[in-house]
């Protein structure tokens, strides 16, 4: 029975590490609505949550403006703590942590089209079953994402991104 509860332990452990590996992935690329929480180590007073807005700069105690769009959070950290070296701090430690991501938009032939919350691990049939499902006149086939500007044809298991406008085609029967 300890055994079985240590196995648990071990495997929720291990999903909430992985889970926490790929909410601060030094490889997304943080776009216009993903919310940001900035800090400096025992700096209470620099801490920073925003909203990335269309332009992609934010406000940053000391040093005004910084560009964040398409930069990763560790580029972005880097950067901060190299402007707050520049006469503010000696040893900055800055951490970027993304709290909530772009939302994901879903509109055809879906029973709830419109915007949705981003969530890890999505796919495409799950997107639509968050939308309310297909409607009667659905194409089983016709998925489609938008991403980046660019159109790319989708299946069930095609995962979501972040940002990602999913088309569900009407079926011509």
């Amino acid at each position: 029975m300890a055994i079985q509860i240590l196995i648990r332990a071990c495997l929720l452990s291990s999903v909430f590490v992985t889970w926490l590996a790929i909410a601060n992935d030094d490889r997304y690329q943080i776009g216009a609505g993903d919310t940001l929480a900035i800090s400096v180590f025992d700096e209470p007073e620099l801490a920073v949550r925003t909203k990335v807005p269309q332009s992609g700069y934010i406000q940053f105690p000391l040093i005004g403006q910084v560009a964040v769009l398409n930069k990763t959070p560790g580029a972005i950290a880097t950067e901060v703590e190299h402007a707050l070296l520049d006469g503010y701090l000696v040893h900055p430690e800055v951490t970027v942590t993304i709290e909530a991501y772009r939302p994901i938009f879903i509109k055809g032939a879906v029973n709830r089209s419109g915007r949705h919350e981003f969530l890890f691990d999505l796919d495409v049939e799950q997107a639509i079953a968050i939308a309310g499902g297909l409607t009667d006149r659905a194409s089983r086939k016709a998925w489609f994402i938008v991403r980046d500007s660019e159109k790319i044809p989708a299946t069930a298991s095609t995962p979501v991104m972040p940002g990602d406008v999913i088309i569900v085609e009407e079926s011509i029967f």
